[in-house]
C-alpha cells in the first residue's frame, strides 16, 4: 500500500443485498428453466426483426418518438407474419371483404388456411422426429 493510505476503505451499496438475492435466485434450476423458455418464446420476434427487417437501433430520441418508431416496427413484423400465415391472395380477399363489410364470409377460409398450414408443419416435424430417432443410436 502507498504510505499516504494507511488503511483501505471498502464501500457497499445500500441495496447490494437485493442484487445478491436476485443472483442467488437466478442460479436455481427453476429460474434457469424459466429463462430458457423465455428465450425460445419471447426473444424470437426481436431476432427476426433485427435480422429480417434490418432494424437494430432507434433513429429518433425522446420517449414519445421512440414509442412511435417501436410501434411501426412491431406493426411491420406483425404484418409480415400475417402475410406469411395467410398468403397474399387470401390477404387480398380479406381486404375486399373488409371493404364490403362482410368479414364473416372470409373468416372460415382463413381458419382453414391456417389449420392446413399448421398441419403441414406438424407433418414436417413428424418426419424430422422419425428421421432423428432412426439416426440416434441408443445404448
Amino acid at each position: 500500500m502507498p504510505q499516504n493510505t494507511p488503511y483501505k476503505q471498502i464501500f457497499r451499496w445500500e441495496h447490494e443485498h437485493i442484487t445478491e438475492e436476485h443472483a442467488k435466485r437466478m442460479q436455481t434450476d427453476e429460474a434457469k428453466a424459466i429463462i430458457k423458455k423465455r428465450g425460445s418464446i419471447v426473444e424470437h420476434p426481436f431476432g427476426t426483426i433485427k435480422r429480417s427487417l434490418g432494424w437494430d437501433h432507434f433513429l429518433v430520441r425522446s420517449k414519445e418518438k421512440v414509442s412511435g418508431e417501436n410501434a411501426l416496427i412491431m406493426f411491420a413484423y406483425n404484418f409480415k407474419r400475417m402475410l406469411n400465415l395467410i398468403g397474399i391472395s387470401l390477404f387480398q380477399k380479406l381486404l375486399i371483404a373488409t371493404k364490403n363489410g362482410n368479414i364473416e364470409a372470409i373468416r372460415e377460409e382463413i381458419a382453414q388456411h391456417i389449420a392446413s398450414y399448421l398441419l403441414n408443419w406438424l407433418y414436417i416435424f413428424r418426419i424430422f422426429v422419425n428421421y432423428w430417432f432412426r439416426s440416434v443410436k441408443f445404448i
